[in-house]
């Protein structure tokens, strides 16, 4: 049986720390790598730099997850305000629209089942076809999140909150889709925003 001395315990100790600052490089190279093929490269890698993704496919379930997220938040915030306000008002239908959108959006958002990288890719291209809006059906589409609460931003007495919170939710869909191309065709195809401007 083999005694460990002081001097292999250093060197079993520095290679163990290079492994493990090694991994934490990796982890934001990915986040660079991948950030930098969308709109706001800088805006993605802030959404993004907490995630510990090591590879395209689980950095766009983080984006995923950071836009159902905010989508949720102002969800909250529209069905508040519209609590507010008297019934079926301009007002009120407007946050009620602006609410029914984001619950929208946050049930699409989902994960997919099964946990398996087929169910997992089929899941993410079910999001982009949700929030990239192609030119030939952008007029017969129901909802567009670019738009969903569009009404109550124009509006001079909608909440700093929920503007807020609809502002955010915007950003984050101005990456997603160059995210969420990469995961699921291994590139992306582009560099301009996917989603109507």
């Amino acid at each position: 049986m083999a005694i460990a001395t002081p001097r292999s315990s250093l060197i079993i100790m520095f290679v163990l720390l290079v492994s493990s600052a090694s991994l934490v490089v990796d982890g934001g190279s990915i986040v660079k790598e991948t950030c930098a093929k969308t709109p706001q490269p800088s805006y993605c890698e802030q959404l993004l730099k907490s995630s510990s993704a090591s590879d395209a496919r689980a950095l766009a379930q983080a984006g995923v997850a950071a836009a159902s997220k905010a989508a949720t938040e102002a969800a909250t915030a529209a069905k508040a305000e519209r609590d507010k306000l008297p019934n079926n008002k301009t007002q009120w239908r407007c946050m009620d629209s602006c609410a029914s959108g984001f619950d929208e959006a946050t049930n699409k958002f989902k994960p997919a089942a099964g946990g398996n990288a087929t169910g997992v890719d089929a899941g993410l291209t079910d999001v982009l076809d949700f929030i990239v809006v192609d030119e030939d059906v952008e007029k017969s589409k129901d909802w567009e999140w670019k738009w969903s609460c569009n009404e109550c931003k124009a509006d001079p007495t909608a909440p700093a909150g929920l503007v807020a919170k609809n502002k955010e939710f915007d950003k984050i869909m101005e990456v997603l889709p160059a995210i969420i191309k990469q995961a699921v065709e291994g590139k992306d195809n582009s560099t301009k925003s996917a989603t109507k401007s």
